[in-house]
């Protein structure tokens, strides 16, 4: 399936609205609700740690260690990376899935004959 298009109708969804709305998309076409599918999701975040990891490790090379926040550099080199990375490849490759519906929890409570019901009887 092409990225950024709904499952179910085929619309193009616009790269800023799956980062701006990523939990709470809704298809323009069909009104349907969708999510970034797993695999997707799990691809940016691997992204976002290979791109963190080799910035952290560059700064951690070319900062001076001998400062008592040497270390502050390349986690925040790893920190800022890994978030754009992943999100720059979110915007390029996101495939989009119909969201499925919540399980309801059972609302009423237990019958007298279930058995987790109480008698007024056997107290």
């Amino acid at each position: 399936m092409a990225a950024r298009t709904c499952p179910y109708c085929l619309t193009k969804i616009p790269a800023t609205t799956i980062i701006a709305h990523s939990y709470d998309l809704v298809c323009p076409g069909c009104q349907r609700p969708l999510e970034i599918s797993r695999i997707s999701r799990n691809l940016a975040a691997f992204a976002g740690l290979v791109a963190g990891t080799g910035m952290a490790y560059a700064a951690f090379l070319e900062s001076p260690h001998h400062q008592a926040l040497g270390w502050v550099l390349p986690l925040m080199h790893a920190i800022v990376f890994y978030g754009v990375t992943a999100a720059i490849v979110l915007l390029m490759w996101a495939d989009l899935s119909l969201k499925a519906e919540p399980h309801e929890a059972q609302s009423h409570p237990p019958s007298e004959g279930s058995p987790g019901a109480h008698a007024a009887g056997h107290h």
